[in-house]
């Protein structure tokens, strides 16, 4: 059985997670073996809640206390500014260690992070579990479909994103979108424009050949809209069953010795929010920096 130690309890990602891990099948758990048996939260009332809602044995005093106790760690703690520090001293044990979203803030936190999981042979996982959905994966399938037939001419969707997050501004929610676009279009996104309207977020990715525009709108149903010379089409993008399958990429990739995203898939994403960020804070159009280029460059929002 994979123990599982938790670094976070404020985020509703820990007792999804922990539900997963801890409850049966037939109260929705994951039927993996794998259970969190330890968790570390910021504040002792919410540590308190998930452990008693999820079936958690031990709540740590800190972090470090969960070294020696646990076979594997997730760093699900709100702000991505934390994340490295975080999840550094477990990945220099060798811990498998999965980091929510976004994966880091500075670019140079996740080079830090992928950097110590290659020297100590650590597995390193993380990241938006959006890229998961089925409804995205969908989109992937479609996108190559028509871009063999005929190319697309544009696609939009819309995803919340707050300006004024206290965990990190857009970058706390734009992760999920990021990622959703990277998933179904393509990791070759070249630059970010931007627009802040009313407090509201538009922003345009740019491929060589076509551009996807995202509202960054506080509403709580998604769709995508692909543009192509065949019409148009509009998907839903059902979010609600990412937990399970974001879960399950990891501890499978744990059991197997090997994680679904390689460093680059880890990286990208947050050199692609830094020129996001870029875009809305200068106006100006931001290029998505190469990996020479990115290191030592700071987020405005760091």
């Amino acid at each position: 059985m994979l123990r599982i130690g938790l670094i976070g309890a404020d985020n509703f990602h820990a007792l999804a997670f922990a539900k997963l891990a801890n409850l049966p099948p037939e109260q929705g758990g994951s039927g993996l073996p794998a259970r969190v048996t330890a968790l570390w939260g910021e504040t002792p009332q919410r540590a308190a809640m998930v452990a008693r809602e999820a079936a958690i044995v031990h709540i740590a005093a800190s972090p470090a206390e969960l070294l020696g106790q646990v076979d594997a760690v997730m760093v699900l703690l709100r702000h991505g500014g934390r994340h490295c520090e975080a999840a550094l001293p477990f990945l220099q044990a060798g811990l498998p260690v999965w980091v929510d979203k976004p994966f880091a803030i500075r670019y140079d936190d996740a080079l830090c992070m992928v950097d110590a999981a290659r020297r100590h042979g650590a597995l390193l996982d993380g990241g938006s579990t959006c890229k998961y959905c089925p409804d995205v994966l969908w989109l992937r399938q479609r996108y190559r479909e028509l871009a063999a037939d005929g190319g697309v001419i544009s696609a939009h969707l819309n995803f919340p994103g707050e300006l004024d997050s206290p965990y990190g501004g857009l970058y706390f929610y734009a992760g999920h979108a990021v990622e959703i676009i990277i998933t179904a279009f393509g990791p070759d996104i070249r630059s970010v424009k931007a627009d802040v309207t009313g407090g509201n977020v538009v922003a345009v990715f740019k491929y060589d050949a076509f551009a996807v525009s995202v509202d960054f709108a506080e509403v709580s149903q998604y769709f995508c809209t692909l543009y192509s010379p065949r019409g148009v089409e509009r998907r839903a993008i059902d979010i609600s069953t990412i937990y399970r399958q974001g879960f399950s990429a990891f501890v499978n990739g744990v059991l197997a010795g090997r994680s679904l995203n390689p460093p680059a898939a880890l990286l990208l994403p947050v050199r692609v929010l830094n020129a996001l960020d870029s875009a809305v804070q200068t106006g100006r159009e931001a290029p998505v920096l190469p990996v020479d280029e990115a290191a030592g460059a700071p987020a405005a929002q760091a």
